[in-house]
């Protein structure tokens, strides 16, 4: 498969210098209007490393010629939903986890252009002609490849199949998506600072050194990665308002209002199936002066009366507002609860003293943070053992075909193969494991014994 991917970077900040070409030579830091915490900050102070939510102090100190604005949260949202729209007349199939960042694949779109540097070239066109906005568009075998493509394209950028390696060896480790912060020490301790350097190490000493849950860092290095394509839209904020005709000045009318709008954000939430973090009211009056509040919510929650209780607490806390002509309810969505998370420690506790009551009280916690379908129970705790498969090798021994399913796939390309040894005095454990692509697209690791058995290893995948 070939993924598309479509970047505006730093979409806010792009969106605000279209607004006023002046600003692009300031050194421009966007401010959330109910906190008054940081956003984004420009490019140019990157070096300063002013992190998003932090205050505005905090960066006046560190950086007194920055220059402030109030972020305009609903424009942004509908222009990345105009993106998203936009590059939804060439695939209705769309991923997108962040503001002005999209994938979609072009298996269907290869048949209707004649190159993939034509299609860049038309995504590009298209979305400038209808929004002036400088998107970058890469398209390369997988996601993580045509991530770091698109952020380096000029507009646009393709990576040949095979050559995505070759492509990510000079970027620094820290264009790998999260990092742990541990990995990066380590991998600079050990004089290792690009993805090439990365890549260079056998993949059994990384897994021996960091652990096979962080292993999946090694392949991205390598120009793999197999997590697929899934049609999943950023969730924008939620604004519901309502300007009335004549100002109120009684708080009950008001707290009727605010509850309206409550229960309407509450049943959005649930129809979206997603959960508020954080909840923002603003109130105008007739002097046009706008008040706004905010609190973070924990857990975070879609159930009406928990969300009633929470805006009817902020509406107490302002004062000297009256009369109200405008209520206006924001909140922030709570992104889907497994994205990023690749491990949850159950107890704090000793592993061999945990008990039932500590088992049911994490679920619990699990539940009333995440929601009901954040659980999923098993009969076994555990990776899944290894699946005999039917391999077929060529006279030098290398996997060349397979059986799964009674499917027969044919081997496309070997990424890694590496022997692993061990309990040489008791019950001895000789295996060969082949990290390959098969012909339907996925990356899949194989191993065979010292008996010529060949298996699945499903412990990774």
């Amino acid at each position: 498969m070939r993924i598309l991917c479509m970047i505006l970077d730093q979409l806010p900040i792009e969106v605000e210098i279209q607004r006023n070409p002046q600003l692009a030579k300031k050194p421009l830091v966007l401010l959330r209007p109910c906190n008054q915490r940081v956003l984004i900050a420009a490019k140019s102070l990157h070096d300063i490393r002013i992190n998003p939510g932090e205050s505005r102090r905090s960066v006046e100190q560190r950086y007194p010629n920055a220059f402030f604005l109030t972020a305009t949260e609903s424009l942004y949202q509908k222009k990345h939903t105009q993106l998203k729209n936009i590059l939804g007349r060439f695939c209705t199939d769309i991923e997108s986890n962040a503001l002005g960042e999209f994938f979609i694949s072009t298996t269907m779109l290869s048949r209707i252009f004649k190159s993939e540097a034509d299609l860049c070239a038309k995504v590009v066109q298209q979305i400038v002609a209808e929004t002036q906005l400088p998107v970058t568009v890469a398209i390369a075998g997988n996601k993580f490849t045509a991530y770091c493509a698109s952020l380096q394209a000029n507009p646009t950028c393709t990576i040949p199949m095979g050559k995505e390696a070759d492509f990510l060896a000079s970027l620094p480790l820290t264009a790998l998506i999260n990092p742990p912060s541990e990995l990066l020490r380590r991998l600079n301790t050990f004089g290792i600072k690009t993805l090439g350097e990365f890549a260079q190490l056998p993949r059994g000493s990384v897994v021996r050194q960091f652990g096979p849950e962080l292993a999946h860092f090694h392949d991205m290095a390598c120009g793999n990665d197999n997590r697929i394509l899934k049609p999943f839209t950023y969730p924008p904020t939620i604004i519901l308002s309502q300007t009335l005709t004549n100002p109120l000045s009684d708080i009950q009318p008001t707290q009727n209002i605010l509850h309206k709008l409550t229960t309407q954000l509450s049943q959005r939430l649930e129809q979206s199936g997603y959960h508020a973090n954080a909840l923002t009211l603003s109130i105008t009056d007739e002097s046009e002066h706008s008040k706004h509040i905010n609190t973070s919510i924990k857990p975070p929650t879609s159930t009406d009366i928990r969300l009633q209780r929470i805006s009817s607490n902020l509406l107490s806390q302002l004062k000297n507002t009256y009369p109200i002509i405008k209520i206006e309810l924001k909140a922030y969505p709570l992104h889907e609860w497994h994205k990023n998370t690749y491990q949850i420690k159950l107890f704090e506790q000793h592993k061999n003293r945990y008990n039932k009551h500590a088992l049911q009280k994490t679920i619990g916690s699990l539940k009333q943070r995440f929601g009901e379908h954040a659980i999923q129970f098993a009969n076994n705790v555990g990776p899944p053992k290894p699946k005999g498969l039917r391999v077929h090798c060529d006279p030098a021994g290398i996997p060349s075909k397979l059986q799964i399913r009674k499917q027969t796939y044919m081997v496309k390309h070997i990424h890694q193969h590496w022997r692993v040894q061990s309990q040489w005095w008791h019950n001895p454990i000789e295996r060969d494991y082949y990290q390959v692509n098969i012909s339907d697209g996925r990356l899949i690791t194989l191993f065979c014994d010292h008996k010529e058995t060949w298996f699945l290893d499903r412990a990774v995948h």
